[in-house]
């Protein structure tokens, strides 16, 4: 089975698309290519055939890209295309008439109205609309899809009635802590470095100004406390007011940003850390997705600060691997932070929790039989 993975606007390495879903399927499919935006026109990735294509600037611009992507599709030939941004509803039609037999899977990561809503790349007079115009277009095209693919419940729930072949793949982390009965050397953790860490990308939505504040308030009490930020700073406006926040309060040694790393680096950062922050603000968006980073904070044997958001709320309690704050009070976070700090034992006991979870339920092993089964569906 010939299987063609789109995208516009993620890269080549993305997690879910990439690592966790383009490398299951590879392990039962051997015709895998990914049409991605990348500087190099076409090479092999660990058995992946990547076929680039420019980069777009801009939301205008990644419309226009789909045309490209497509087209590019259809000289494949795939048995089924699987493709991962909103725009592209408009455009993967085009592959069903050329090749009336190929499959679509929609794979839906956002709650796409809800981002419309709080764009900033939208001017605000004219995000209701878009809101509107997204939600609407959604919900049409969804039947015409052979299936939908979501990353949370919620999502899921809008296509009730549109679609009847929809199935959640959370996008749980692939990272796998060791079993408890592994060797010293295996189960060794790191010298912790830092006190705390947020990893992913940076906006003030997603919490990063009340955290600093919150670590200001902690500098109090520890003087040398370190937080590091792992990922890129995608919000211009946030970072200069973070930025002279940290300026103004004295903060550059407490407090550190390494800007984009390899995803496979990701993990040692945490590892090196004592507490993972996890902290979005109570936006509609939030409400609805699952972030990942606190999947791969547990798998690496660290307690958590969460939002008292459900999908954060949620997966956090059901198996006690973290205290739950009010990410928009600077000082709920840091009392959070702080009993953790002050505790080793405790720290201790939701880290080893963390890891029980993503054993037992929380790993992509599970997603991936899920999502092979869905494949399966496909086969002549």
């Amino acid at each position: 089975m010939k299987i063609c993975i789109l995208t516009t606007g993620h890269p080549t390495l993305d997690n879910r698309i990439f690592y966790k879903q383009a490398l299951s399927l590879k392990k039962k499919y051997d015709d895998i290519t990914l049409i991605v935006p990348d500087e190099r026109t076409e090479y092999m990735e660990q058995g992946i055939r990547i076929i680039g294509v420019p980069r777009a600037g801009s939301l205008y611009g990644r419309f226009k890209l789909g045309d490209t992507v497509v087209a590019k599709a259809i000289e494949l030939q795939p048995d089924i295309c699987h493709f991962h941004d909103f725009e592209l509803i408009y455009k993967v039609l085009k592959i069903k008439k050329a090749l009336p037999a190929c499959k679509l899977i929609y794979d839906v990561h956002e709650h796409y109205p809800d981002m419309m809503r709080m764009s900033r790349k939208i001017p605000r007079i004219l995000r209701p609309l878009a809101t509107f115009l997204v939600d609407k277009s959604e919900r049409y095209y969804a039947g015409k899809f052979d299936q939908i693919i979501t990353a949370d419940d919620a999502v899921k729930d809008r296509f009730a009635g549109k679609n009847p072949r929809v199935d959640v793949v959370y996008n749980f982390t692939e990272f796998i802590p060791p079993e408890a009965d592994a060797s010293p050397k295996e189960t060794e953790l790191p010298e912790k470095e830092y006190d705390a860490i947020y990893q992913g990308d940076i906006t003030l939505e997603r919490g990063v100004y009340m955290t600093v504040q919150a670590i200001k308030l902690l500098k109090e009490k520890y003087p040398d406390i370190r937080m590091i930020f792992v990922g890129p700073f995608n919000d211009v406006e946030g970072k200069e007011i973070v930025t002279q926040y940290i300026e103004e309060n004295d903060l550059s040694k407490n407090i550190l940003f390494t800007g984009r790393v390899p995803h496979i680096e990701v993990q040692e950062y945490i590892r090196k850390s004592r507490v993972g922050i996890v902290t979005l603000l109570p936006l509609p968006k939030y409400f609805k997705n699952i972030p990942i980073k606190q999947f791969e904070y547990m798998s690496c044997g660290i307690p958590i600060v969460g939002s008292n958001l459900p999908p954060i709320q949620h997966f956090l309690t059901s198996y006690n691997s973290g205290i739950i704050v009010d990410p928009t009070k600077p000082e709920d976070i840091a009392k959070g932070l702080g009993i953790l700090l002050a505790d080793p034992q405790l720290c201790k006991e939701m880290g080893d929790n963390g890891i029980k979870a993503v054993r037992e339920e929380y790993n992509w092993g599970k997603m991936e039989e899920k999502l092979l089964k869905i494949y399966s569906r496909f086969e002549n």
